[in-house]
Order: structure tokens, then C-alpha cells, then sequence
């Protein structure tokens, strides 16, 4: 889940917020921290991170500096406070330089440069930048330098035309910062005091504000269970990651042959290789140990004899029999029959609703709603998602190393993953391929968060902030209840029903006396408790 850390500065606010650019119209004041903050949290939902190599040197977690600026461009955009405003791309290179200058993103493999020196900003395809987490900087930090006069009237003003930028690249950052909200505000006694939001009640606005979109563009007949947005019969599966900052743990044996095949897979420039290998977090640490002692295998004596300086790299065929070796273990985790799908059983109601959308051709609608329900997900499955799909829309590429010599790649890839994605009883399995097809041809897009919603979050946290009741007009809240309740509620409306079935057979005057009869006894063998109810101690000469 993307993170909001927002600070509200305490000093200077009203000057900051509200401008009047030279046509003499005064803009409306706005909220610069909420301002930054969304678009800091856009930024860093929308960018594609991922490892990218400069020269021969690979660097994790990294974004294009010209999709920043697609991105900053889209948002300001999208923003009611600019839509009269014309947003040059030069001007919003200031805004990525402003970032950059406060630490949000950084080049990464640079070295700090001296005093009084700055990396510039790059719009291009060749730059790159790494999101810097847990900074969060202050609204004054973004505004010092060529938003001195605040990012309103930056973009508002005449004068901000005459500004011009160099062209800067930056890399991207990925979803891992918790969501807090801050705000500086002043005490009447004229001090300082912060006030910090509980991350459980962050969470639960993401969950309520997530949902109460998805029921919007979706029909859910029960939401017994999807408000919990956690599966029940599913516990939490263990990742393996190595990105520990505890020093005093021992390294077993599984752990170094984990660091070894993750040092492997960073110095990869086969997407095929890197994706699978990314996928081995999940994995059992016997099926990792074993794909770690086989590696050195797959090297020649003449790629081992290479100088140091030089990096051994794997021949053609050495690769292809490796990538076997990798995928045979990813599809002997992932076909079990007694593995859980990614997605849970308790989505059900969910599925069939986009499956339905896809069916009838609405697709922006079901790649909304299929947005909406993966970040309802616990964040470790959907990380684990991300990656599996993410390797098997390579996997069945025609192109791609052949997985089986009886099938082709997308029959196999189909077979050993689909199960492990989703399965449920009351979806045809046409439905569920229909489904893991469309998640495989938008995988660039399904992770993402929308933007509407980011922005009802936003609002709802920035008034909480302030301690004000948000606007619940128009909108359909659903209570949840206890189990139990539920139960009692379920069990008592099926008594009626069956009371009303029965009464109107008993009262029918327009069937036969041997059909009612025939009809009451069904009844009575389905429900007898209910049947002896209804006719008291007469219910045996009855039948």
C-alpha cells in the first residue's frame, strides 16, 4: 500500500496558500501539504519500478526520470486546483527537481556530491531514480528552492513562465512506507504540537473507503467476510526477503544460498531469469537450497576461469537448462492441490461481478474494480501475485525458452499456475481463465491504486486530522455485525419464507387434495420442524 506522510507547516501557512496572480483573480487557499503529499503518493503508485541496468551495472527499485514527469504532468492535471492552469513540462520539472532536492528520490549508484552542490534533474529515458523510504519532508523543504513561491503559484503565475529547467530523470520507489498522516499544528499557548494518526485507523479508512468504491461499480449480494479483508482459513505465509537490518542474526545455511541466488538474480539482464528468480521469496527454503547448489553446475570451466574482473556469465544453453530447473520448482509449489489461491475464497462475490463486467465488454469498469479488489489483499499476497503474474505474462511469451516439449508455453504456464491464482466452486472454470487472462494482459495496470481514490483517502485523513465528521451524504454504509447475529438474522428469514412456502400450499385452493398432499409431505421430509410449527398437533393426520 502506497504511504502518505503529511506535515502541515505551522508558520507562514496563509501566505503560502493564498496568491493573487497578476490578472488580479485571487486563488482559493489550498492545503500545500495535502497538495505535496498526493502527489508524492501518486508518484508512487503510478511509476513502474523495477531493476534496470545502466551500462553493465543493474540497479533494484528503479523509475524513468521522463515517466516522472508523465506522471506529476497526469496529476496536476487531474488536480481541481490546476484545471484552468496550463501545465508546462517544464514547470513540472521543477517539481521533480524539488523532490529530488528534498530527498524524496534519489540517483542511485552516486556518489554525494560536495557543499553546495546538487544533482540536477533529468527528463529522460536514460536517468534513473530510487525512492528514498520513510523521508518525509516538510512543506518548507519542497518550497525552498524554485517553488519559493509555493506550488500554486508556481503554476499559476505569469511570471513562473519565464523559469526554465534542465531536463532530469528519476528512479521509482515501491509501495513499502506505511500510511501515516501528520500535521504541525499550533497550540492556543501558540507551541508546537504534532498529532499522529493510529496506523490501525489509516488501515481501516484505506479498507472503508476501498470498499465503499467497489460496491459502487459492482453488485455484492453479502459482504459477510470481504469486510474482514483478511482470509480466515489462510494464515499469513513467511517471505523470505532478504532485507533485514538486524546485524546479530545468524546466517544459516539457507540463508547464504538465498543471498547467493539473489545476487545472482541482480546481476541477470534476462527479464525471464530475473522474474522467476524474484518469485523464489516464497518459495520453501529446501526447493531454494537446491536450486542454489545447481547453479554452479551450469558453468563452464571456461566461464569459471574468466579473470576476476570480469563477470562469468552463463552460455545460451547453460541459461535455458538453468531457467528449467527454476521454473520446475515455481510449478511444483505452485500445483499443489492443497494450496490456497492468492486470491481468497472469501472474494467470491467479487469474481463474479468482473467476470461479468468482462463478459459484457466493460472493461475499464472490471480493470477498476479488479484494482480495487486486489488492494483489499494483505500486502504479502499481493506482492506474491504481482510476482507470479508478472513472470508468467513472460513465461508465455512465443519467444520465451520452451517449458515442455508436448504443450506450448501458455497450455503449460496455464496448467501449473492458474490454480494457485484463483479457484473457487462457484465459478466455471471458463470464468476463472477468463479472469487470469485478462489480470496477465493488464499486469501493468491492476496493481495500480486509482487516483480517485487516493484522493477520497486524502480528504477523509486530513479531516480526521482536524477532528471534523466527515460527509457521509449520498453514500451507502453497510454495519457489520457480529457472526452470531448474522447467523440468528440468516436462520430467521428462512423460517418465514418456509412458513410463507407452506401456507400458501395448505391455502391453495386451485390444486388437488392429492397434490397438496404430495407437496406437503416433500415439505415436512425437508423441513419438519417447521412443518410441525405450522400445523401443531395435527400435523400427523395431515400427511
Amino acid at each position: 500500500m502506497a504511504s502518505i506522510k503529511e506535515r502541515a507547516a505551522a508558520l507562514n501557512l496563509e501566505e503560502k496558500l493564498c496568491v493573487r496572480p497578476n490578472s488580479g483573480q485571487v486563488i482559493k487557499p489550498v492545503n500545500n501539504c495535502l497538495l505535496w503529499s498526493s502527489l508524492i503518493v501518486y508518484l508512487k503508485s503510478t511509476v513502474t519500478i523495477k531493476t534496470r541496468r545502466v551500462h553493465i551495472k543493474a540497479h533494484s527499485d528503479c523509475f524513468l526520470g521522463s515517466e516522472a514527469v508523465d506522471v506529476v504532468a497526469e496529476h496536476l492535471k487531474l488536480s481541481k486546483k490546476f484545471e484552468e492552469v496550463n501545465v508546462t513540462r517544464e514547470k513540472v520539472i521543477c517539481v521533480c527537481q524539488a523532490l529530488l532536492d528534498c530527498n524524496v528520490f534519489e540517483v542511485p549508484g552516486t556518489k554525494p556530491l560536495g557543499k553546495g552542490k546538487k544533482q540536477v534533474f533529468q527528463d529522460s529515458k536514460r536517468s534513473l531514480y530510487r525512492f528514498i523510504g520513510g523521508h518525509n519532508p516538510s512543506v518548507d523543504e519542497l518550497e525552498r528552492g524554485v517553488l519559493a513561491v509555493g506550488i500554486q503559484a508556481f503554476f499559476c503565475s505569469e511570471k513562473s513562465e519565464e523559469q526554465t529547467t534542465s531536463h532530469v530523470e528519476m528512479p521509482v520507489a515501491s509501495e513499502t512506507d506505511c500510511l501515516t498522516l501528520k500535521a504541525s499544528m499550533v497550540s492556543p499557548s501558540g507551541s508546537q504540537t504534532e498529532l499522529k494518526l493510529p496506523q490501525t485507523l489509516v488501515d481501516e479508512v484505506w479498507q472503508e473507503l476501498t470498499l465503499l468504491r467497489l460496491l459502487n461499480l459492482v453488485e455484492i449480494p453479502v459482504l459477510d467476510g470481504i469486510l474482514q479483508c483478511s482470509p480466515s482459513p489462510r494464515s499469513p505465509q513467511k517471505t523470505h526477503q532478504l532485507t533485514t537490518t538486524n546485524l546479530d542474526l545468524a546466517h544459516s545455511s539457507n540463508h547464504l544460498d538465498r543471498k547467493v541466488l539473489k545476487a545472482f538474480k541482480d546481476s541477470q539482464d534476462d527479464e525471464w531469469l530475473y522474474a522467476a528468480l524474484d518469485c523464489l521469496d516464497f518459495l520453501p527454503d529446501q526447493s531454494v537450497v537446491d536450486l542454489s547448489r545447481k547453479l554452479p553446475h551450469c558453468f563452464s570451466e571456461v566461464e569459471i576461469q574468466k579473470p576476476s574482473y570480469e563477470q562469468p556469465l552463463l552460455s545460451s544453453s547453460n541459461l535455458d537448462n538453468y531457467k528449467l530447473l527454476v521454473y520446475g520448482a515455481l510449478s511444483k509449489h505452485y500445483s499443489h492441490t492443497d494450496r490456497a489461491p492468492l486470491l481468497p475464497q472469501h472474494m467470491t462475490d467479487i469474481y463474479k461481478a468482473i467476470t461479468e463486467l468482462l463478459v459484457t465488454a466493460k472493461l475499464d469498469t472490471a480493470l477498476e474494480a479488479l484494482q480495487l479488489c486486489l488492494k483489499l489483499l494483505l500486502p504479502n499476497s499481493r506482492e506474491e501475485l504481482r510476482r507470479l503474474l508478472t513472470f508468467m505474462a513472460l513465461a508465455v511469451e512465443p519467444q520465451a525458452i520452451r517449458l515442455e516439449m508436448e504443450v506450448e508455453n501458455r497450455l503449460a504456464i496455464k496448467r501449473s499456475f492458474s490454480r494457485a491464482i484463483l479457484h473457487c466452486k462457484d465459478l466455471t472454470k471458463e470464468k476463472e481463465d477468463i479472469m487470469v487472462v485478462f489480470m496477465l494482459c493488464n499486469i501493468q495496470e491492476i496493481f495500480k491504486i486509482p487516483g480517485a481514490l487516493h484522493k477520497e483517502v486524502s480528504d477523509k485523513l486530513a479531516l480526521l486530522v482536524q477532528g471534523q465528521q466527515t460527509d457521509v451524504t449520498g453514500s451507502t454504509f453497510c454495519q457489520q455485525v457480529p457472526k452470531r447475529t448474522y447467523v440468528n438474522s440468516t436462520k430467521t428469514t428462512t423460517n418465514n419464507e418456509l412458513w410463507k412456502l407452506l401456507d400458501s400450499i395448505n391455502v391453495n385452493v386451485q390444486i388437488s387434495n392429492k397434490e397438496r398432499k404430495r407437496l406437503l409431505g416433500q415439505f415436512y421430509q425437508a423441513h419438519p420442524e417447521v412443518f410441525n410449527q405450522y400445523f401443531g398437533d395435527s400435523a400427523a393426520s395431515i400427511l
